[in-house]
Formats: C-alpha cells, sequence, structure tokens
C-alpha cells in the first residue's frame, strides 16, 4: 500500500453508505457520516484546514496525514467522493466503521483512479468525533467518472 493512499483515506475521511434506515436510527451513525462527507467536501475544496479539522489532534496519522494532503494538493488535483459507509459499532472509546472512497485525479494528470476500502476509527476530542486511526483493507482501481 502506497504512503498516498495511507494517508489519503483518514484525510478525506474518509468516507460508506450508511443504508437509510439505519442512519435514521442510529445518530452516532449519522453523526460519524456527517464528519466523513465534511471532510470530502473540504478536500475537494482543497482546503487543508478543513481537512485537518476532522482528523484527532493528538492521531498517530495527524502529521503525516497534514504533510501528505498539502503534498495532493499542490501535485495532484485529485477529487474524493464518499462511495460507501458502512457503521460497524462503538465501546466507550472508539466508533468504527468501513468506508469506501473513490479517488480521481483530472483527464490530464497520471494519477490512477482508485476505490480505497478502510476500516475507519473515530474518537472524541472535545465532545467531537474525529477522524482517530485507518486501515486499508483493499484498493480497486477504476475509471473515476464523477469529476
Amino acid at each position: 500500500m502506497t504512503t498516498f493512499h495511507r494517508v489519503l483515506v483518514p484525510a478525506v475521511v474518509l468516507c460508506w453508505a450508511v443504508a437509510a434506515g439505519a442512519a435514521d436510527k442510529n445518530p452516532l451513525a449519522t453523526t460519524l457520516r456527517g464528519v466523513a462527507e465534511e471532510n470530502v467536501r473540504a478536500y475537494n475544496a482543497r482546503d487543508v484546514d478543513g481537512v485537518m479539522r476532522g482528523v484527532h489532534t493528538r492521531s498517530p496519522e495527524y502529521d503525516a496525514t497534514k504533510a501528505a494532503v498539502e503534498a495532493q494538493f499542490r501535485e495532484l488535483g485529485a477529487t474524493a467522493r464518499l462511495v460507501d459507509f458502512d457503521y460497524i459499532g462503538h465501546d466507550d472509546e472508539f466508533a468504527v466503521v468501513r468506508m469506501k472512497l473513490a479517488v480521481g485525479g483530472p483527464p490530464t494528470s497520471k494519477f490512477q483512479d482508485d476505490v480505497v476500502d478502510s476500516i475507519m476509527l473515530f474518537h472524541q476530542e472535545n465532545g467531537t468525533w474525529k477522524l482517530w486511526q485507518d486501515e486499508v483493507l483493499g484498493v480497486e482501481f477504476v475509471k473515476f467518472v464523477e469529476r
């Protein structure tokens, strides 16, 4: 797995569609999906500060995520789209979701469009849920049709 994928996914939090009924029944799932969607929105707006607001400041991936996002904004012109968001559960400290995030570069770039499948951990910071860490389960290379 490339550093790009290990860092992009948490930065863009991204990012699996809770079945409509499940989201209505679980306020935490709705909240976490909102965190992921806001992170994707900030990423697509090239807003480093906005992306980083969704990442816990004590996350072991915080510094690497910030550096990677800054580099991606300078070099890639990629955009992201939340493909799937599946709330798994939580304990007294962490919440867990499985997300799929599609990432695509401009048609003229050499970036290989992909869908990243990850397990994401969220942790509260000052009462707000934020991304803590991720584990990439797989990457599927695709043609990213929405730019």
